[in-house]
């Protein structure tokens, strides 16, 4: 039977939006991508996985790994819904404040915020699929928080 577990999606949206601000630069700047090809479909999504071998292979290995979660990062933005993509890939890609999105959207600002949460949690879930369809799932941190269970 499947388990799926209750995703906490206020510290799921904290926690993608820290790899979006924090972590993700250091993987474009690895792979030689930037955010602007994000959104770009030239990416395959194929996995590519190199064989392990001694510590000389480890910066291949990590600029591999690099490019890997780059085109998960992609292949789940393009595959968001709608609204969520337009949200984050304006965010994230075209680095837009939240201000001029909100306004695009012609929402508010209260609006956006509840938006752009669900969007962020959206994407945990879509990456995760990356992730795992490019199997690097123990590779690359679980982005999803999920609410303790008393039992």
């Amino acid at each position: 039977m499947l388990d799926v577990k209750d995703i906490d999606c206020q510290a799921t949206a904290r926690r993608v939006t820290h790899f979006f601000d924090k972590k993700l630069d250091r993987y474009l700047a690895l792979s030689g991508k930037r955010r602007y090809d994000l959104k770009s479909p030239s990416m395959d999504g194929m996995p590519k996985a190199p064989s392990r071998g001694n510590s000389s292979e480890n910066r291949v290995l990590a600029i591999w790994l690099a490019s890997e979660v780059v085109d998960c990062v992609g292949c789940a933005m393009r595959n968001m819904t709608r609204e969520s993509q337009k949200i984050l890939i304006n965010r994230y890609s075209d680095q837009m404040l939240t201000y001029n999105i909100a306004q695009e959207l012609n929402i508010s600002a209260a609006t956006y915020s509840r938006k752009q949460e669900r969007a962020l949690c959206e994407f945990a879930d879509r990456f995760e699929f990356q992730v795992m369809k490019h199997n690097i799932i123990g590779e690359v941190s679980d982005l999803h928080v999920y609410l303790e269970n008393d039992k």
